[in-house]
């Protein structure tokens, strides 16, 4: 008899297991569902975002041409491409090349917020310089990545819900978070980057300075 009972203690033990096992396991698959939601819904808006730029893009080029125009500057060096996926644009002003790119959302994502929950969101990529020089011989994506936090200008977030404001950084201003009205943002962060790298200007390479002794 004491063996049965034995046998009724475990399976008593196995079925509390089981329940536990169940309900934690429940909980994990709550939580990466509404993750799951999130990734979907933000990397739509994330694309659709960098529809709308792109065709703002289109305009801002026409006008500089027109305004380089005026002031007899070759516009020839003044142009943006776009890749057949719609997901890089490249921009060409004279002699500055700026590169934006909404590739890299393949997994949930969050920016941390303090005092609430990281918020999930989709990222857009201003980068200096051009996709294909960049990414040269980066070939996993631990290299991709850091390659486009190397030569990144600044990043707009998109976050899951349409009506909740965008979020851009900007890299030189230790990343400083600027919300934007989802309705503006499009535009709004493709000229802030246009501003950023065209007031910017370069110095002359020099080799270093030496004292000259008589």
């Amino acid at each position: 008899m004491q063996n049965n009972f034995d046998s009724l203690d475990n399976l008593d033990i196995q079925v509390r297991k089981s329940s536990v096992v169940q309900e934690r396991a429940g909980l994990v698959a709550v939580y990466m569902y509404k993750q799951f939601l999130d990734f979907q819904r933000s990397s739509q808006l994330t694309q659709e975002m960098f529809i709308k730029m792109l065709d703002n893009m289109r305009s801002v080029v026409e006008y500089l041409k027109q305004s380089f125009k005026i002031r007899n500057i070759p516009t020839q060096n003044v142009f943006f491409e776009v890749d057949n996926t719609q997901t890089l644009a490249f921009v060409n002003i004279l002699w500055h090349k700026i590169t934006f790119t909404s590739r890299f959302n393949i997994s949930p994502k969050a920016l941390p917020q303090e005092g609430r929950a990281p918020l999930f969101c989709g990222r857009i990529f201003a980068l200096n310089g051009s996709y294909n020089t960049i990414m040269e011989g980066k070939e996993d994506y631990d290299s991709q990545m850091k390659a486009l936090l190397d030569n990144e200008i600044a990043s707009l977030y998109v976050p899951a819900e349409k009506t909740q404001s965008c979020i851009m950084t900007i890299r030189h201003k230790d990343n400083q978070e600027f919300l934007i009205s989802p309705i503006d943002a499009s535009r709004e962060f493709l000229l802030k980057v246009i501003e950023l790298v065209c007031a910017g200007g370069e110095f002359h390479d020099q080799g270093p300075k030496n004292k000259f002794t008589f």
